[in-house]
């Protein structure tokens, strides 16, 4: 794989599930290679259609292949999962860029808990 510096752009969240009996989501994401070292955008509160425009900056090692975003609703106490996916950095290696929309998968796959939009610009070094 490529070493260099990976900026990802997390901009928005369409159509994310709600898992509060009343009122809408807290919304915020973590981006991470390593469970060890996570980044988060901030948290847009009451919305399912949530705006971050946040840039986060990774420096990318030989051994780093895949992307997590993780998708939480803040809670008084902890938080809840919206979903979860992953980004196979290939494309971004060879192309040099990403501009997608990526689908929270449900259960087995079978349905949507939403989308986010991300943007990746890669600088090999």
């Amino acid at each position: 794989m490529s070493t260099g510096v990976l900026e990802v752009n997390i901009i928005e969240g369409r159509s994310l599930k709600n898992g509060n009996f009343f009122g809408e989501n807290d919304a915020y994401v973590e981006v991470y290679m390593d469970k060890k070292y996570k980044q988060r955008t901030i948290t847009i509160k009451n919305s399912n259609i949530p705006v971050w425009n946040e840039q986060l900056t990774f420096n990318i090692h030989k051994k780093d292949s895949t992307i997590h975003f993780d998708v939480y609703d803040a809670d008084l106490i902890g938080r809840d999962t919206i979903g979860k996916c992953t980004v196979n950095l290939k494309q971004v290696f060879n192309t040099g860029t990403f501009d997608e929309w990526i689908k929270l998968p449900a259960h087995l796959g079978l349905s949507s808990r939403g989308e986010i939009h991300v943007k990746m610009n890669f600088t090999p070094s």
